[in-house]
């Protein structure tokens, strides 16, 4: 097992020496198209070799095959096809009794051809302001690919505003469970509920109606949800409209409201320091109050206290903490870009094994948060990191951030945050579904014939490195086709968060 301190050091001594290896690979790769290029679908040893890190090194080839299945004592040979956040830590997420079966290399998971064209119709068009905001922006990918200058100084922006406008159908919808692990024996706490996503924005499934959802007016996308357990949350709702203003002003605060049943009444809230999606994630402590739990998560309705009462008696309260689904949105004006390089890791980026809601009791490991025993891919990963800049209000410790996603699809694959001092604080990675992979996935409500193409959002497994703890989410039914406009239309109703019933 490694130690935080051999963790930390490593981490600096890799990032150090990370801009000067990725600018000589860059400078070798030539051309852009030749940086930013995927493996052949099936290629298992591409021409060019595997991309290893640091960066600029070649990868050794894979110790593996499509279709071996791996124990936990054959775990060393993914040590390299890892990010070495993830197996400095290996024993949060691998265990005694894990399979983990190894899918395909380079799979094909590009998006549909609508929204290729809609990238390559307003190629050229969107630019960055002064103040690293995106204008002149309509639909697809802002910044063609290849045209991102491996040296060019704004390319970590580029990639950071392609990554907020990546394909993801029309936003997601579903079903979710979120499980603190508490204390030292990692018991499992869980919350349960349903949230939402839709985009009304910037569609490239809408050409013919100005690439925008009726009635999305300035909005970019619209979320929400509702509670059903723990007792103390259950119908607590939301909704978090995100207008697209926050495409050029980097203070722009989301429009928040939420539905308190104790109060039977909607109350709109301060939104400043939330930077993702809003869910009400929670976390469960005894007290020495007759035994009983406090149920905390996140909503700071007075905007300062930090905490509302749910409960009759005052001895529940949600707080700010978590919310299962970060990671899933950028800010990009909050952080400094920059491109670390690109390595090849595998990921269950097209997992097969249920979790929630379609199975309740998945084995997850001693820690909770272990989707090992599962298929895992092969994929290039582009590695970004973000340094919080003055824009980012209620910061916390949350200093500097290192994402992988997938350069196909630019989906998230891992996520590694580091406090002020460099002291890594959470390190995680995300689980997709395939649409095509799942028969009877629900089509286009406005056109049934086209083409989904999409990778569903279906879980993440986070651990929490200072305090010990974690967290996991499991949304394995969600899908990312919009319902019907009516549908969209009520959910876009604030009024509706107190008509659900």
């Amino acid at each position: 097992m490694f130690h935080d301190r051999v963790f930390r050091t490593a981490c600096a001594s890799a990032i150090a020496a990370v801009a000067i290896a990725w600018a000589g690979a860059a400078e070798e790769a030539g051309a852009p198209a030749a940086a930013w290029s995927v493996p052949a679908e099936g290629s298992c040893a591409p021409e060019g070799g595997l991309r290893g890190w640091p960066p600029g090194e070649d990868a050794p080839p894979i110790p593996f095959e499509t279709g071996d299945v791996l124990d936990l004592e054959a775990a060393p040979r993914l040590a390299n096809y890892l990010p070495p956040a993830i197996w400095t830590h290996r024993e949060q997420f691998f265990f005694e009794g894990m399979q983990l079966e190894i899918g395909p290399c380079f799979r094909d998971y590009g998006p549909p051809v609508f929204f290729a064209a809609a990238s390559e119709t307003f190629r050229g068009r969107a630019r960055l302001l002064d103040n690293g905001g995106l204008e002149n922006y309509t639909a697809g990918l802002p910044f063609a690919p290849d045209a991102i200058e491996p040296s060019d100084p704004q390319a970590g922006l580029k990639w950071a505003w392609n990554v907020e406008h990546r394909y993801q159908g029309a936003g997601f919808r579903g079903k979710f469970r979120v499980s603190d692990m508490v204390g030292r024996t990692r018991r499992a706490e869980p919350f349960e509920g349903e949230i939402f996503k839709i985009h009304l924005a910037y569609r490239a499934d809408r050409a013919a109606d100005a690439y925008e959802a009726p009635g999305s007016k300035s909005s970019h996308w619209v979320a929400g949800g509702q509670m059903f357990q723990p007792f103390d949350a259950r119908e607590y709702a939301w909704r978090q409209y995100r207008d697209v203003a926050h495409l050029v002003e980097p203070r722009r605060s989301d429009d928040l409201h939420v539905y308190l049943p104790t109060r039977r009444r909607v109350r709109r809230t301060s939104a400043a320091d939330v930077e993702g999606l809003y869910m009400p994630s929670f976390s469960v402590g005894v007290t020495d109050r007759g035994g009983q739990l406090p149920i905390a998560g996140a909503a700071d309705l007075g905007g300062t206290g930090g905490s509302v009462d749910v409960g009759g008696g005052g001895a529940s309260t949600i707080t700010t903490k978590r919310s299962g689904f970060e990671g899933l949105e950028l800010r990009p004006l909050l952080y400094r870009y920059e491109i670390l390089g690109l390595q090849d890791v595998l990921a269950p980026i097209n997992a097969v094994r249920a979790s929630y809601p379609a199975v309740t009791d998945r084995d997850f490991g001693p820690s909770g948060l272990s989707f090992a025993s599962d298929r895992w891919d092969l994929r290039r990963a582009l590695v970004l990191q973000g340094t919080a800049g003055a824009e980012k209000r209620g910061a916390g410790e949350l200093a500097r951030v290192v994402q992988y996603v997938d350069l196909q699809t630019l989906q998230p694959l891992y996520y590694i945050s580091f406090d002020a001092n460099g002291e890594p604080l959470d390190v995680g990675y995300y689980v997709g579904r395939w649409s095509e992979d799942r028969a009877e996935y629900p089509p286009w409500p406005n056109d049934p014939e086209r083409s989904v193409r999409v990778l569903d959002p279906v879980g993440a497994a986070f651990a929490n490195i200072q305090e010990s703890g974690g967290w996991r989410r499991e949304s394995w039914e969600v899908v990312s086709t919009p319902p019907s406009d009516e549908t969209v239309q009520r959910m876009l109703s604030i009024q509706n968060l107190t008509k659900r019933r």
